[in-house]
């Protein structure tokens, strides 16, 4: 529990004077009651970003607030947690058996202090595989339980304390840029365009010209996980690594039986294992030497990359999640992305 009555707003309040203490508190949410102290709802500086970019002209309560808001009680505070997080909320209400507040709950997962680390969302891709829906807009505007996928990496990104961001662009890059700039994020983003396709990696080249602070944390713009990036950028600066991929332990069942044989002799049968493997998360944390390795002038990916640091001698690490991670790069995947965060 925290000091939570500083976050509570009358709902008869007047709406700029509240809006102005949000931009003061730790956590970016107000929560909304009523003259009795019951919950009505919250507001976040999400909420006020969607209310710009719908351009409403009427700016209320009514207008900014949402009424469905996360809240707990005690007996399901648990659940609740786990909710939060999956919608990357940092701070709920708690209400007792009468809805009124008795208290607010912190996200600590999310809570880590500023990063000077540049973070990167490599968000080019054409998303070829998820047509009709990526015909007019680039993957990582494809939504994902209302949001588009760029802006929940963001908001991950900021939670947990990068605020100097650089998306990397190509395939249709006005559709987010025009987005981003709208959303007026808490964050420190530039573009980066691309005039060809140069790879995961290649794409870092141009970057690299800019301003920007070493290690840097590297993200596919179509991939949604709920692991502690600042953790990797600690391992990499602990441990010295120029490159840490983050892994993922995928499981893979095989529908037959396994024949265990040698030299055309039959030893065993194993009927319909499960094998295990650690995959590439498409989550990276570079140096400044691994990307002095990119020349800019060939088609480069990540994969790649770690192959040519090997040859130059420089450390390289994994660092492995076991929290939810998702690639969205098909129907099936962003189906089961829809369900997990609408839930």
């Amino acid at each position: 529990m925290i000091e939570y009555k500083k976050y509570l707003v009358n709902k008869n309040q007047e709406v700029l004077l509240a809006l102005n203490k949000l931009n003061k508190l730790t956590h970016k949410v107000l929560i909304i009651i009523d003259d009795k102290g019951k919950l009505v709802g919250t507001i976040t500086d999400g909420d006020i970003r969607r209310s710009i970019i719908r351009k409403d002209n009427k700016v209320n309560w009514e207008s900014l607030m949402n009424q469905n808001c996360i809240y707990a009680k005690n007996e399901n505070l648990d659940e609740m947690i786990k909710k939060a997080k999956k919608k990357g909320v940092s701070l709920i209400p708690i209400v007792d058996e009468n809805q009124y507040v008795v208290g607010a709950f912190e996200i600590e997962i999310f809570l880590t202090e500023r990063k000077k680390n540049t973070a990167v969302i490599m968000a080019g891709g054409k998303g070829t595989r998820l047509l009709p829906l990526t015909k007019n807009i680039p993957k990582p505007m494809v939504e994902v339980g209302g949001k588009p996928i760029i802006e929940r990496i963001i908001n991950k990104l900021i939670l947990e304390g990068f605020d100097n961001i650089v998306i990397a662009l190509g395939h249709l890059p006005e559709v987010i840029e025009e987005y981003i700039i709208k959303s007026n994020f808490d964050a420190s983003i530039i573009f980066s365009r691309e005039n060809k396709p140069l790879g995961t990696a290649g794409a870092l080249f141009d970057i690299s010209k800019k301003d920007i602070n070493y290690p840097i944390l590297v993200t596919n713009g179509d991939i949604l996980c709920e692991c502690n990036l600042s953790r990797i950028i600690e391992k990499a600066q602990v441990n010295k690594f120029d490159g840490i991929m983050l892994g993922k332990e995928q499981k893979i069942n095989m529908p037959f039986g396994v024949i265990d044989h040698e030299n055309g002799e039959w030893k065993s049968i194993i009927e319909k294992p499960t094998y295990s493997y650690i995959i590439n998360a498409g989550i990276y944390v570079l140096s400044e030497a691994m990307v002095k390795l990119i020349d800019g002038k060939e088609y480069l990916d990540m994969t790649s990359l770690f192959e040519k640091a090997l040859k130059s001698n420089l450390k390289l690490g994994v660092e492995y999640t076991s929290q939810y991670w998702i690639d969205i790069g098909r129907y099936e995947s962003l189906e089961s992305a829809n369900k997990y965060f609408e839930s």
